[in-house]
Order: structure tokens, then C-alpha cells, then sequence
């Protein structure tokens, strides 16, 4: 037997609250999957602010804000460390581990022993004064890197490549650089959930802002306010002495709600024939539909969740054209 197969190592530790805290955290941040998971959930926040769903973002960083309020308040890891604490008679375990050719010990200060195959060692993981060997089911061996015999570290983690068979890498996981991305995650979740208080905030007083530009062109804008697919909405009846022409202004609750209505209306106008001369422009947030006929003149235009509903006498075409030039403007 070589001489390397011949080390025998040895790590005393006391699992105060501090090192119970280092472990745990270090433990969970090299997470692989809590970490894809954290990055899938951030791609749909991004989307949803994409598609201007700005109520879900909203809705998710209150739940995550009183996640962490609680956890903050409870002292998550705290409680945790003081129910591990009790089944050692509420004293902090103090133990030595031990790595020899055969096998790893855990000696207790009481006595208790637990032995490791090294063929159960799965990962090595290394905090800043902890070497951690990663076991199944979320558990692991603690050993002090302040207080090792019988080598330095590196020659410890190089004798464990050696003997531990089932390791997936040969590297060691420095919690160090995953802590920090865990950091970055939550931190873009923090811009995200703000970017999305604003932008939401804006769109609810963009309807101030059509009212606002109308009058000032001297329109008159009556406000009513109903209940649609269980949402707020609210319809602005535009007139300015026009005998021939009828305007609307409708702010739906979301964007599905306005597409769904501008399509209806447009469907009744052309009795379920919408011609392509009639489609001036079709994207996923915004469309207009000019439909000149005999009979009449309309104007359709949807803009994220707003829609323009104008109906003119064929023969006075400007005073429509004049409203909708006023309500393009704003929605530019």
C-alpha cells in the first residue's frame, strides 16, 4: 500500500450556532437545482413585465418579501440550530472526525460514533473555515480547516479524490462564488418587482393622460367606470358638438380583454368580414382597423390594454380622423 493510502486525518469541531449557520448556508447555495429553479422563476418575471403582466410580478415579490419578513422575524436558522441543540441536552455538539485508509468516524465528546464508507461521499463542498463532505439527503460531515491533523487541506481534499469512488467531480464547490449568484439572483428579483411597481403605476394613470391631451384639443371626455371579466374598466365617451361622429375610449383590465373586444367590435362592423385593405396594423400589442364603406367610417385601434372605438358618418370622415390623430399621438 502506498503511502498515500496510509494518511490519517483528524478534525475536532464544536457546532456552535456560527458554524451550524456557515454550514447550512453553504450547504443550500450550492444547490444546483434550487438555483436553476431561482433562475427559471426570474425568466417568467422577465416575460411577464415582456407582456406588461405587471400585476403577477407584483403579486410575487409581496409573497417573497413576507417569505423573508417571516424568515427574518423567526429566525429561520436559529430555530432550526436550537431544535438540533436540544437532542444534545440544548449543549453544542462537540465531536472529532477522523479519516483513516478504511473508512470516516465521528467520535462525539460523549462518545457516540458513526462511521462513513468513503463510497458515500458524493461532493465536497468548502465555506470559509469548513470542509464539507456532501452526503444523500441533503447531509453532510463537518470538518474544521482551522483545526486539521495530520495535512494541510489541499492534502486532504487530494487524498479524498483518491479514495472516495462516487464523487461526480474531482473539484472541490466553493460556496463563496454561489452564495454571490444567489445574491444576484435575489437582488434582480428586487429590480424586477420595482420595475414593475412603476410601469404598472404609469399605466394606471395613462387613461389621465388620453383625457388630459383630448381636452386640451378642446374634446370633452365623460368617465364611466364598470365590471368586465372581473376586472375594472372604464369607458370614456369622447364629443366635441359632432352631430355625425361617435367616440370611445375603453381601458380594459389587461391586455387579452382589449384584444378580445377590439376583434368583437371589429367582427360586428364588417358583419364577420374583415377585409385586409381594413387591417392598417396588426402586431401583439398594437392594431388598427379602418373600415370605409358606403354606410360608415370606423376606426379601431388597440395599444397594449386601451382601445379606440370610433364610428363617423362617411361624408364627415375628418372629424373622426381628427379625434384619432389626437389619440395616435399620445399612444406613441
Amino acid at each position: 500500500m502506498d503511502k498515500e493510502n496510509k494518511r490519517e486525518f483528524n478534525s475536532k469541531y464544536t457546532l456552535d450556532y456560527k458554524t451550524y449557520k456557515e454550514f447550512s448556508a453553504g450547504y443550500i447555495a450550492t444547490n444546483k437545482s434550487s438555483i436553476i429553479m431561482l433562475f427559471v422563476v426570474l425568466v417568467l418575471l422577465i416575460l411577464c413585465i415582456i407582456y406588461k403582466n405587471y400585476e403577477t410580478v407584483i403579486t410575487f415579490g409581496v409573497l417573497l418579501g413576507i417569505f423573508a419578513l417571516l424568515k427574518k422575524v423567526t429566525g429561520r436558522n436559529k430555530l432550526q440550530y436550537k431544535r438540533y441543540k436540544s437532542l444534545n441536552n440544548n449543549e453544542d455538539e462537540e465531536g472529532n472526525v477522523k479519516i483513516d485508509k478504511e473508512k470516516i468516524v465521528y467520535t462525539s465528546k460523549k462518545g457516540n460514533i458513526a462511521s462513513y464508507d468513503f463510497s458515500q461521499i458524493i461532493g465536497i463542498i468548502e465555506t470559509k473555515n469548513l470542509i464539507i463532505l456532501k452526503l444523500k439527503y441533503n447531509m453532510g460531515i463537518i470538518l474544521n480547516k482551522n483545526n486539521l491533523d495530520g495535512g494541510t487541506k489541499e492534502e486532504l481534499i487530494k487524498y479524498l479524490f483518491s479514495v472516495c469512488n462516487n464523487l461526480k467531480k474531482k473539484k472541490v464547490i466553493n460556496s463563496k462564488g454561489w452564495l454571490v449568484v444567489r445574491k444576484v439572483m435575489f437582488v434582480l428579483f428586487t429590480i424586477t418587482v420595482l420595475v414593475s411597481i412603476v410601469l404598472c403605476t404609469l399605466k394606471q394613470y395613462q387613461m389621465d393622460n388620453y383625457i388630459v391631451s383630448l381636452e386640451q384639443n378642446g374634446y370633452k371626455a365623460e368617465i364611466k367606470e364598470s365590471v368586465y371579466n372581473g376586472k375594472n374598466t372604464k369607458q370614456v365617451t369622447i364629443s366635441k358638438n359632432y352631430e355625425y361622429t361617435k367616440c370611445y375610449l375603453y381601458e380594459f383590465g389587461n391586455d387579452n380583454d382589449a384584444k378580445r373586444n377590439m376583434e368583437y367590435w371589429a367582427n360586428n362592423e364588417t358583419d364577420n368580414n374583415i377585409k385586409p385593405e381594413y387591417i392598417v396594423k396588426s402586431s401583439r400589442n398594437y392594431q388598427k382597423y379602418v373600415i370605409n364603406n358606403e354606410e360608415q367610417y370606423v376606426i379601431l385601434i388597440r395599444k397594449d390594454n386601451y382601445v379606440f372605438y370610433g364610428i363617423g358618418d362617411t361624408q364627415y370622415k375628418n372629424e373622426l380622423d381628427e379625434i384619432v390623430n389626437v389619440i395616435e399621438e399620445e399612444m406613441k
